[in-house]
């Protein structure tokens, strides 16, 4: 029977949480790899445009608000779409 994680150690709880943590990555990698190509692809550019233009609006050493062009936006609605597409996501189905 494993040990309750109160009963733990610090070291034990360290290595539990270690242990959690590899599961749960693994687990991750698992369900991406159950996506299609143009799935993954869809997903990858989505995050790859919003942090981008996350890091060019938030940060003033970036350029700032201001430096978010509006390629970069029309850049994401493209991302966006292909996302909706690649997983038939419309949001008025789903509340």
């Amino acid at each position: 029977m494993p040990k309750k994680l109160e009963n733990m150690t610090q070291d034990e709880r360290i290595e539990y949480w270690a242990a959690q943590r590899e599961k749960e990555r693994i687990q991750r990698r698992d369900r991406i790899a159950k996506l299609s190509l143009d799935q993954r692809v869809a997903v990858i550019k989505v995050y790859e445009l919003v942090d981008e233009i996350l890091d060019t609006a938030l940060y003033p050493d970036m350029g700032g608000i201001k430096a978010v062009t509006v390629y970069d936006l029309q850049e994401l609605a493209d991302a966006k779409d292909r996302l909706r597409h690649e997983f038939n996501f419309d949001v008025r189905e789903h509340g």
